[in-house]
């Protein structure tokens, strides 16, 4: 037990040494050093008599003698070591929303820059794409020049491609919105949002880069939009024509669906859709958060500020070639579900 007692006295000035360094260094926090501070501290007191955490162990179970008050020291420490881990979680989750949202200031100005703003009349058709060289060209070429009058154009969103996306968008006379940081399908689009607003339009789009939504369908997915009846408007695979569906995805959409439905106090058939278009008044009044499952986010934020939603038949397609970017099944469906309840709650 000396030894034990030894080694905890040994450990706690390490740590006081160590981290002190750090915040000279300026790599430490002053909060985490007195954090680091406060557990040498508590090594140090029950190394120095270990029956002044008796009155602590005593009314947990682990009262003293036959080593209990070790085992119960020990799953104290345990506890609180679970309480940091998750406290760095916290900490990297914080740093990494700040480099993507660097990285996506650091985008959109450079679009701005190279475009700027075009006001009129016009659609936005935002294509978020991460390694589609292949099958950008196909996508562009269905997409309409123009629709009921109002010229369309396309901003493809590169979310850090590591291929010829961006140069093969360029070529095909496409914006282009290229951001070096990977963040995810989610933040792809709003970033494209961003910048379709930015640009003026006056009607926004989106499309898969894969090809599994048809982009001769963005007439009949705008037109509720053009008449005045909706401010914003999903294509439904359920719908229209769901092609060869992967086995429990087209089960999974049904669920969600009811969910949804039962959140927004509206029938919705096709939550996940990415096919969808909004009024530039009525995307100025969303907010995005989620950077990947973000299509369940749509829907329940667009009923929440009580926008006008509307479902129309809509056709999904095999992707033309490669394999798709989304996550596993069982994966895909906690995080679309995480994704729903979160802006529910919000």
């Amino acid at each position: 037990m000396a030894y034990l007692r030894a080694l905890g006295v040994l450990v706690a000035l390490i740590l006081v040494i160590v981290s002190t360094r750090g915040y000279v260094r300026r790599s430490l926090r002053l909060p985490d050093l007195l954090l680091v501070w406060l557990v040498s501290a508590v090594l140090l007191v029950v190394a120095a008599d270990p029956s002044l955490v008796d009155p602590l162990l005593s009314p947990i179970g682990f009262p003293p003698g036959s080593r209990r008050r070790v085992i119960g020291v020990l799953v104290v420490g345990e506890l609180g070591l679970l309480l940091l881990v998750l406290r760095s979680y916290a900490q990297v989750d914080d740093v990494l929303a700040r480099l993507g949202d660097h990285a996506d200031r650091v985008a959109a100005r450079r679009f701005e820059e190279e475009y700027g703003e075009a006001p009129g009349d016009r659609i936005a058709v935002v294509i978020p794409a991460l390694n589609e060289e292949s099958n950008l060209p196909r996508v562009l070429s269905e997409i309409p020049r123009t629709i009921a009058g109002h010229e369309v154009e396309v901003i493809v969103v590169s979310d850090g491609s590591i291929d010829r996306t961006e140069r093969t968008a360029r070529a095909l006379g496409a914006l282009v919105v290229g951001r070096d940081l990977q963040r995810g399908q989610g933040a792809a689009v709003a970033l494209g949002y961003r910048a379709a607003l930015a640009r003026g339009n006056r009607f926004v789009a989106t499309v898969d880069a894969d090809g599994q939504y048809d982009p001769s369908e963005l007439p009949q997915l705008l037109e509720p939009l053009l008449r005045g009846e909706a401010d914003v408007v999903h294509g439904s695979r359920m719908l229209g024509l769901y092609e060869r569906p992967l086995f429990g995805r087209s089960q999974g959409v049904r669920v969600f669906a009811w969910l949804t439905s039962l959140f927004t106090g509206q029938r919705i058939t096709d939550p996940a859709s990415g096919f969808r278009a909004f009024t530039a008044a009525a995307l100025s009044q969303l907010e995005f958060r989620e950077t990947q499952f973000h299509a369940g986010e749509v829907t329940v934020a667009a009923a929440k500020r009580g926008l006008r939603v509307k479902e129309v038949p809509c056709t999904f397609r095999e992707r033309f070639s490669g394999e798709s970017k989304k996550p596993p099944l069982f994966r895909y469906g906690f995080g679309y579900a995480r994704a729903l309840l979160r802006t529910w709650m919000h």
